[in-house]
């Protein structure tokens, strides 16, 4: 009779437990997840670092954390996550702890891998952690995002992020389960709109963060100016013979020289590409990756400037909307980049990359090397003289010079 006693107070403690639990997943601060996701998703699609801490049951769901972002989360043709758990290096951790303080045995880590623009993550239940405020402090100097997820009224980590998730419980135990479903969630959500959405991807400058591409400034003049330029066939040669070796890619008589000019007068230089542009048979979307990063530290060397590389990473069978009448290659590069495609221009070879210029209102033009002596006839039949017809890419330099 005591033991059936005993169990039936357990049996009430779980369920209220349980209710508690459930009534504050219902009380969730829904606009600040809603910012955190998109933190998130605008990580990934930057290849930001994503670097996350904790302690005791918050370490925990830190090295959770990172596991599902860096493989539950993963989607073909989406750029992976780039999730450290800052608490799973235990040498290195109990080495600044036992060397420099335990306060700061997250930020000594941070000071080898954070870089503007990053996301670090700090997870506390009560708000309180000392080495957790310092990890959020260091990054918010070096010009890193911050979200915090915490507990109760929030403690110090609250007002010291950028973005905090607080859960309304005092309950530490159901603060951390809490944390483990807001976890789970927004990993499958962040997986699920990657399905869903099908982006081109867009390639910047190592340290460059896309949303600080010149924002203030863009936006106070209606957008700024841009050159949208075919990898293939304008810069370098047909690639499908040559593979996704970027050594083996030769810059076209005036590519160079033509970058040097519209990156002097103030203009954004974006060159955009596919898939089937790089290699014809199946490569993984990182090869593809590299080899338009390579291609875009080739160009800087030699004295260019590439600004972005926007690619469609999607099969033919998928059928996105990268090249199609949304040309989303194009529109996306410039909602990012704070582009004005109306007063920006198109260089291409072929009636495909008039066809994405026109539907992104560019102006544009075909210039007849390469495919372009091929494709004339179809162009100038298919629009007219609203695309100029330019004999290189030396013609075209000049063409845009004069129209600005």
């Amino acid at each position: 009779m005591e033991e059936e006693l005993y169990q039936s107070e357990e049996r009430i403690f779980l369920r209220d437990y349980v209710r508690c639990v459930v009534e504050s997943l219902g009380a969730l601060p829904w606009n600040d997840i809603d910012r955190a996701l998109e933190s998130l998703h605008d990580a990934r699609l930057r290849r930001a670092g994503i670097f996350i801490c904790g302690n005791g049951g918050s370490a925990a769901t830190a090295s959770h954390f990172t596991n599902d972002l860096n493989k539950g989360a993963n989607v073909e043709g989406v750029p992976r996550f780039r999730a450290v758990a800052l608490v799973d290096n235990t040498p290195l951790l109990t080495a600044w702890s036992n060397d420099s303080c335990y306060e700061d045995a997250f930020v000594e880590q941070l000071r080898n891998l954070v870089r503007p623009g990053d996301l670090v993550i700090g997870i506390s239940g009560s708000g309180n952690s000392p080495n957790v405020l310092n990890a959020v402090r260091f990054a918010r100097q070096v010009g890193a995002h911050t979200i915090g997820l915490t507990g109760g009224q929030g403690g110090k980590l609250a007002p010291l992020v950028d973005i905090a998730v607080v859960v309304p419980n005092a309950c530490m135990e159901q603060i951390e389960d809490m944390h483990m479903v807001l976890e789970h969630a927004m990993v499958s959500a962040l997986r699920d709109r990657a399905r869903r959405e099908r982006v081109p991807s867009l390639l910047l400058p190592e340290g460059w963060p896309a949303r600080w591409a010149d924002s203030d400034l863009a936006e106070a003049s209606g957008g700024r100016r841009a050159v949208f330029l075919p990898q293939d066939g304008i810069l370098v040669p047909p690639t499908w013979s040559q593979g996704t070796d970027p050594e083996a890619w030769e810059l076209l008589p005036g590519a160079l020289e033509a970058m040097q000019v519209w990156a002097h007068a103030g203009l954004a230089v974006v060159v955009f590409g596919g898939r089937e542009d790089v290699a014809h048979q199946p490569v993984p979307y990182e090869i593809i990756e590299s080899a338009y990063r390579t291609l875009m530290a080739q160009v800087s060397m030699r004295g260019g400037r590439i600004d972005a590389v926007a690619w469609c990473p999607h099969r033919v069978e998928e059928k996105c909307n990268c090249y199609a009448a949304k040309a989303n290659l194009i529109t996306y590069a410039a909602k990012v980049l704070h582009l004005d495609t109306a007063h920006s221009y198109l260089v291409g070879d072929s009636g495909r990359d008039i066809a994405l210029g026109m539907a992104a209102d560019c102006r544009t033009a075909l210039v007849l090397t390469a495919r372009g002596s091929a494709e004339r006839r179809q162009v100038e039949a298919h629009w007219g003289a609203r695309c100029m017809v330019l004999p290189d890419l030396a013609a075209a330099t000049e063409w845009v010079l004069s129209e600005l």
